[in-house]
């Protein structure tokens, strides 16, 4: 729901911005002719997990409640124009991305009601897309956007000798990823100002499993796949 709601307050913020300006100016005209674009992007992110679960001895099954906490990330882009309604984009950026894990148990001393970790991860992120532009209305220009990304998790505790039953909540440094995003470029007199929604989709299992094969806490765990959903704004 969330998800559906930002959606929303971006498409309608972009179009508002659209309809309000100028229909009789143009800006930018010869920009979208250029061979070669660089520019930059500020975002907004939230990103959660799919997880997969085996059967427990019990029967009850085991789930996990996972929070995204709202964070931002930064990056560049550079641009190559195929022809008028086609472009290849490279888009790498760093993005903080944090989680909260609640386990479906307690401590054994009960000091807590559940178990909870804060999972902090810092990506540095490779995506490569293809971009399939309308028509240019005005100076507006909807798009949407297919990519594959490789991503680093620079803070990862993969080779971390610890585990759950010492805190630590261990995920892969590696994760790959596909996306998809949606958005409109707005022709500006001096830049062009995209706003964007892109959805993160992992392909790769990214828990690592505690030392102990019974450990309670990944032993029902069959795996998670990050997925989340990014605001952008893009300059150029």
């Amino acid at each position: 729901m969330k998800a559906f709601l930002t959606v929303f307050l971006v498409l309608f913020s972009m179009f508002s911005t659209t309809y309000g300006q100028d229909k009789n100016l143009e800006n930018l005209r010869t920009d979208d002719k250029k061979r070669l674009r660089f520019g930059y992007y500020l975002g907004l992110n939230s990103v959660s997990a799919k997880m997969e679960y085996l059967p427990t001895s019990s029967g009850q099954p085991f789930r996990l409640a996972i929070k995204p906490k709202p964070s931002f990330d930064v990056g560049l882009l550079a641009d190559v124009r195929i022809n008028e309604f086609l472009n290849v984009r490279f888009h790498p950026g760093v993005a903080f991305i944090e989680r909260e894990i609640i386990f479906p148990f307690s401590e054994k001393t009960f000091s807590k009601p559940l178990i909870e970790r804060i999972v902090k991860s810092n990506y540095v992120r490779l995506p490569i897309g293809i971009k399939l532009n309308t028509r240019r209305i005005r100076n507006a220009r909807p798009y949407i956007m297919g990519s594959m990304s490789y991503n680093i998790n620079i803070t990862s505790d993969e080779t971390h000798p610890e585990d759950n039953n010492s805190g630590t909540f261990r995920m892969k440094r590696n994760m790959y990823a596909w996306e998809f995003a949606i958005g409109t470029d707005i022709y500006l007199p001096y830049f062009k100002f995209t706003p964007s929604v892109h959805g993160l989709f992992a392909l790769n299992n990214e828990i690592v499993p505690d030392n102990d094969p019974n450990s309670p806490f990944t032993r029902y765990i069959s795996s998670m796949k990050s997925r989340g959903v990014f605001l952008r704004f893009t300059f150029e």
